[in-house]
């Protein structure tokens, strides 16, 4: 037995009803809801937080009963007892549902015997309850009354209030009479010449397939001739409905004309019209064509039409869209047969007793309400099987009402209708996320946040939506003036991995956590294996929190429940012994009435004596004695229980913001654990400790930290444990001040004055030096001074890096800054904690100096100082700024290529001679982008003579800046000494080049050309070698740049490039050829006389014949 499941009962002829148990089920359902609205209700004052999770009360169907499905509904009627509600139980063969009152002092239920009318045949009764807020007046439904007419068995609802003083009323007074299922129809066709034969039997076919739609019911159709020539023809009217032609005197009768043009007899029509209408004809309009456009042939239309138009007068384009208004005729005539097959309804009372009752079957399940009292229209819905108010809640927002009808159906996926009470306004809410088969609408509950008794969210759920491992969501509503509600992007959800229907009874019954919100009821009948489980969300400032604060089981309540949650008493009363909200939840078969536990405001404190700390001169050896007293007062928070109390837990940690701390109760123990029992006087405890003499803080105070725990213990009565307020702190820190000797004003006034300076450095050489000194000095000349604190903020690019102290005691630390976000500071404690009167203390900053750091041209160094002394000296000095100049160091080096020339020669006495030369120059950036100049001086003139054969020699991406004139007078003289040529004896040509290198960017400049000879016969040398010299020279802003190398600092690099030009004599060589000759041929006479002396030239042959001859003859 589920809600949102269970809550239908099926509708079958002849069969036993019961509750269904799934959304998925092939029959249809009947479903009531009922709520009292009371724009003036008043609100409940009740505070509580949380509710306790053990059963206070349970309540069971009277034994013997055979109880079904109580708990199926639940209210509290008041404090003393519970209306519960088991709408399956048969008490007799013709008698369905009974309503049990329950007290809560004995846990006993009995029959209240509701008198039902004899005519409530098995009604169901309690399907549906509600309880008005004021009067306490019940009203108690039932839907499933059949009544048998002659074609059929309709299915009606009736409901029952209960008046305080014992009286029964019922609503309706009585069930409907048996329709009247006889229905005449007549179609009056238009035959005039203006439709042609093709339009005529289009109208036929049309006419035929609105017969068709009537086949089954009892209905009966005429035709007129085709020669009846109007509506406003005597003969038309007296032929259609007579008994001659057929006519039934307890049918009623519906005429259906249709026409392409306006009557050419419309003196008649009126007259026609209004015979018409005594005769109880039920006329429909039917106008074809673009004749009915101008406003004469709409009122002939609407002449014809019974009222109202909107109903009954319907317009199409041409005869071929006859067939777009079949099923809106069909749907209208319908509407007057009467077919309301199943009249279950919901109520809802608003305004002075006025009753809303949905009407969840009719019309082919379409839905809807109708409000009774007032006897108001019934409001249907817009779509077949959508089952429209299968819940139904009325909103009360300054002094207008709305009906709130949920329809889970609508397409599969759920709608809710928002209606203005006797209004035609309303807005339509889809569910924020559409799921198939998700249920939206199954339940509606309105939310008084702020008890004012206007509303302020509406809730909706879907409990069949499924995501990931959850099931069942509820979509929270802010109310708007237009429109009406909006989504408020707050959706409540249940525990993950629990599939239970989230959401399959809402309910909005007390402020449970006392912070003056109303807060909701979940439930979700199906979690843990049917158990099912509630939940609680608290409300806030125009919200629901979407965190649940408590998930409340079945198996914690009660072993052995099934569907705990199905139901949830919409409202909440309190016990004559205290003022504490109740809630009432139905179980199958069982009614658990759930107690919240009283809230308790705690009261800690922590008092010392002495109330603070000596800064007298002391034995700085012996630690001095103190006494701290812990206490608690308890009192309750918006309850009247006595007799209740609490174990406190605590602890103590003496100095618990330090790591080394000042204070302990033994000896390296600073933490202390006790327990007392607090009732409704005030506990207290008292406990030594001790404090460090001659500390070297004694300004800060010991910040004490004071924790404990609260646990509620049982008491008389049934009282549930008492739980503590979620917004006392259960942590805080008690202070235990340092007295302060600041004279008989006891009004400390310091004197403090600071200077600083960079240590003797001129500037910040980035890339140079890798350090800059800050020379600090603080000196107090006033009274004491209390947490003195030097502040030094220094530009970004630099890092802290130590302090070095020189005289008193200083404690820094430092953050260094981010680049383009702030700058860095330095921080010093002075003297902490006091800074004596005449005192000076002076100190070294180091910073380190980035040598990638840009800084600019000069950097502002802020120093500034402070204390915890309420006022200083108008002597004061508190501030003070200082800049120092910035430059940036730069490496580059200047070298000859070894590409260049190094040796050329020429033959002396030939002035017309000349040799190509290069001198190149190569120039290395090693470290940051800059720019700068390179001067290259190269001789071109020595005396008259030109040394280059191209006088206007150039460099490659370099100016001609300047000639520059020879610097000695003499320079002959000074060259045949030194055989040097540069610009000191030579005129000089002087080239600019501009060079901007980024970091290890290379820079090449060739000097190159042919060298004359002519300048050589100047000297008198037939046999020299001369240095021809070039001289290049870098040249750099030197306010903003430094130049660093091994070999000097601040000192422009230069380069001298040099080429030996060498000139010689040249050599007559035919002397020396001729005695070359003769010389080798004596040689060679020589050397063959020798030879021939040697025997070198004898025959060998003659020789080696001799020998063989003088062979033979030996041996012969």
């Amino acid at each position: 037995m589920l809600k949102g499941d269970s809550r239908h009962l099926q509708a079958q002829e002849g069969k036993k009803k019961d509750l269904a148990e799934t959304t998925n089920s092939k029959y249809r359902y009947i479903h009531i809801s009922i709520t009292f609205s009371l724009f003036t209700a008043a609100s409940q004052s009740v505070t509580a937080f949380n509710i306790d999770p053990s059963s206070w009360k349970s309540f069971s169907s009277p034994a013997g009963s055979r109880a079904v499905s109580f708990g199926y509904k639940v209210l509290q009627k008041d404090s003393l007892s519970l209306i519960v509600s088991d709408p399956l139980i048969q008490t007799a063969q013709d008698r369905r549902g009974e309503i049990y009152d329950c007290l809560v002092s004995k846990e006993t239920c009995s029959s209240k015997n509701i008198k039902v009318p004899l005519e409530a045949v098995n009604m169901s009764l309690g399907l549906s309850m509600v309880q008005h807020s004021q009067s306490s007046k019940l009203a108690i439904c039932g839907p499933t009354i059949p009544k048998t007419c002659p074609t059929i068995t309709t299915y009606n609802g009736m409901c029952l209030t209960l008046e305080t003083s014992g009286g029964l009323q019922s609503i309706p007074s009585s069930l409907r009479d048996c329709r009247n299922d006889e229905l005449d129809i007549a179609f009056l066709l238009d035959g005039s010449g203006s439709v042609r034969l093709y339009n005529f039997d289009v109208m036929k076919t049309f006419v035929r397939n609105v017969i068709k739609q009537f086949v089954n019911r009892d209905a009966q159709q005429s035709y007129c001739s085709p020669l009846t020539p109007s509506f406003c023809s005597p003969n038309s009217r007296n032929e259609l409905f007579t008994l001659n032609s057929g006519l039934r005197p307890s049918a009623k009768k519906i005429l259906v004309v249709i026409t392409d043009g306006q009557s050419s007899d419309r003196i008649y029509l009126e007259n026609a019209a209004s015979l018409a209408k005594n005769k109880n004809i039920i006329r429909f309009a039917i106008g074809v064509g673009n004749a009915f456009t101008n406003n004469d042939a709409k009122a002939e239309l609407d002449t014809i039409a019974s009222d109202p138009d909107a109903d009954y007068v319907f317009r199409v384009n041409d005869f071929n869209a006859l067939d777009t208004i079949l099923q809106k005729l069909e749907d209208n005539i319908i509407a007057i047969e009467g077919e309301l097959r199943c009249d279950s309804k919901s109520i809802d009372q608003h305004c002075a007793g006025s009753l809303l009752m949905s009407v969840v079957g009719a019309y082919q399940w379409k839905g809807g309400y109708k409000e009774y009292i007032h006897e108001g229209t019934l409001q249907t819905g817009t779509e077949h099987e959508s089952y429209q108010g299968y819940s139904l809640v009325v909103a009360s927002v300054r002094g207008t009402s709305f009906a709130i009808q949920g329809a889970p159906r609508f397409q599969h996926k759920g709608k809710v209708i928002v209606s203005k009470i006797r209004s035609t306004e309303s807005q339509t809410l889809d569910s924020p996320t559409p799921q198939v088969g998700s249920y939206f609408g199954a339940e509606v509950c309105v939310v008084d946040l702020n008890r004012d008794s206007y509303t302020d969210l509406l809730l909706v759920s879907a409990p069949t939506h499924t995501e990931s491992d959850q099931e069942g969501k509820v979509f929270v509503y802010n109310f708007m003036s237009n429109p009406f509600f909006d989504f408020s992007r707050t959706v409540l959800m249940g525990m993950t991995g629990q599939r239970g229907r989230f959401g399959s009874s809402l309910a909005s019954p007390a402020d449970l956590n006392g912070d003056g919100f109303m807060d909701v009821l979940v439930g979700a009948p199906l979690e843990e294996d049917g158990q099912g489980s509630i939940y609680v969300f608290n409300g806030g400032n125009g919200v629901i929190i979407p965190a649940y604060s408590q998930r409340i089981t079945g198996s914690s309540v009660k072993p052995g429940l099934s569907f705990f949650g199905v139901s949830l008493s919409p409202s909440s009363q309190h016990q004559p012994q205290d003022s504490l909200p109740y809630v009432a939840v139905g179980s199958k078969g069982e009614v658990l009435l759930l107690r919240s536990r009283p809230i308790m405001h705690l009261d800690a404190t922590v008092k010392y004596n002495p109330s603070k700390i000596s800064t007298a001169p002391t034995d700085c050896a012996k630690p001095m004695e103190n006494t701290l007293d812990v206490c608690f007062k308890m009192t309750g928070y918006k309850h009247r229980i006595q007799g209740l109390s609490a174990k406190i837990s605590f602890n103590i940690t003496l100095d618990a913001k330090r790591q080394k701390y000042r204070a302990y109760f033994t000896a390296k123990n600073r933490l202390f654990s006790n327990e007392m029992v607090v009732e409704k006087t005030e506990a207290c405890q008292n406990h030594k400790f001790y404090i460090e003499a001659c500390s070297e803080d004694a300004l800060n105070p010991l910040a004490n930290q004071l924790t404990f725990s609260f646990e509620g213990l049982p008491s008389d009565l049934r009282n549930p444990r008492p739980l503590l307020l979620p917004e006392i702190k259960t942590t805080a820190d008690y202070n235990l001040d340092f007295e302060r000797d600041c004279g008989a004003d006891n009004v400390c006034i310091d004197e403090l004055r600071i200077d600083f300076n960079f240590s003797g450095s001129t500037s910040i050489e980035v890339g140079i030096m890798q350090e800059i000194n800050v020379t600090v000095s603080v000196e107090n000349n006033g009274e004491n001074s209390y947490n003195t604190l030097f502040k030094l903020e220094y530009p970004y690019g630099l890092s802290y890096r130590r302090i070095s102290l020189k005289q008193g005691r200083v404690e820094c630390a430092s953050l260094d800054g981010e680049q383009g976000v702030r700058p860095g500071s330095s921080s010093c404690h002075i003297s902490k904690p006091i800074l004596k009167d005449h005192t000076q203390v002076v100190f070294e900053i180091t910073y380190i100096i980035n040598k990638e750091s840009t800084l600019g041209q000069i950097v502002t160094f802020i120093g500034s100082v402070e204390s915890g002394n309420d006022r200083h000296s108008t002597k004061s000095e508190l501030s003070i700024n200082k800049s120092i100049d910035v430059k940036y160091g730069i490496y580059v080096a200047m070298t000859r290529h070894e590409n260049s020339t190094i040796h050329v020669n020429f033959t002396s006495g030939k002035n017309d001679l000349s040799k190509a030369i290069q001198q190149k120059i190569k120039i290395e950036n090693d470290f940051r982008a800059l720019g700068f100049s390179v001067f290259i001086r190269v001789p071109l003139k020595l005396g008259e003579a030109d040394i280059w054969k191209n006088s206007t020699l150039q460099i490659p991406d370099c100016a001609h800046e300047a000639t520059e004139p020879a610097k000695l007078n003499h320079s002959l003289e000074v060259i045949k000494k030194q055989r040097v040529v540069n610009c000191s004896v030579a005129e000089c040509a002087v080239f600019r080049c501009d060079v901007n290198l980024i970091r290890n960017e290379r820079k090449f400049f060739n000097i190159s050309g042919n060298v004359s000879s002519a300048w050589i016969e100047q000297t008198g040398f037939q046999a020299a070698v001369f240095e021809l010299v070039s001289a290049a020279t870098i040249v750099y802003d030197k306010s903003k740049y430094v130049f660093f190398s091994s070999e000097s600092r601040d000192t422009a690099p230069s380069l001298q490039i040099s080429t030996q030009v060498e000139v010689y004599k040249e050599v007559d060589l035919t002397i020396f050829v001729i005695g070359g000759v003769i010389g080798g041929l004596l040689l060679l006479a020589l050397i063959t006389a020798a030879f021939i002396k040697a025997g070198f030239f004898k025959s060998h042959f003659k020789q080696m014949l001799e020998e063989a001859q003088g062979a033979e003859g030996g041996e012969q």
